[in-house]
């Protein structure tokens, strides 16, 4: 009697609580798996470019250039853009990129830096494959301050090549609207 009521009161309750623990952690993999297989290859998040400058007054400029591409990018018909509140929210933060992509739901992530001294920019862009975290594409500008318009739209640019996206004349006009 004591046998069937430790393993009616005790041993059972913890059988079922296993039993639904397994069925729920294989419908949270599969989930996944199907959010994933959903991802468009040419969704995209640009994260906050880090300012590596020594002076704080230069967070604005690196804010500013990483939505100012994120812009850009936005206007290319085709483009899977998250929006920059989402993208914001990594500012800071040394969060795996393979992570960072699972929860917003992209295939690649924009990042870079900015280094000013004076009237100098050093802009680095790296586009990063949010599957397996392997670079695309990486590039570094050196560039006066009154370039910058040209830098975030050739990265812009460069980003839709590496991720396929044809560019004809009209989508260049688009994306250079202010």
């Amino acid at each position: 009697v004591i046998y069937f009521g430790v393993d009616k009161f005790v041993l059972a309750p913890k059988r079922e609580a296993a039993a639904v623990s397994a069925v729920s952690m294989q419908v949270k993999a599969q989930t996944l798996a199907a959010i994933k297989s959903k991802v468009s290859d040419k969704s995209i998040a640009v994260l906050p470019f880090v300012n590596m400058s020594t002076d704080p007054e230069n967070e604005f400029f690196s804010d500013g250039l990483s939505e100012e591409i994120l812009n850009s990018l936005a206007r290319i018909d085709g483009m899977q853009v998250v929006g920059r509140t989402s993208s914001f929210q990594f500012k800071d933060k040394n969060e795996d990129l393979r992570s960072i992509g699972e929860k917003l739901g992209v295939a690649t992530i924009l990042e870079g830096s900015v280094r000013r001294d004076g009237n100098r920019a050093r802009i680095t862009a790296q586009l990063v494959r949010t599957r397996d975290g392997i670079h695309l594409w990486s590039e570094t500008y050196d560039r006066n301050l009154q370039d910058t318009l040209a830098v975030q739209l050739d990265i812009a640019e460069k980003v839709a090549g590496a991720l396929n996206v044809l560019l004809d004349d009209k989508q260049r006009v688009t994306m250079r609207k202010a």
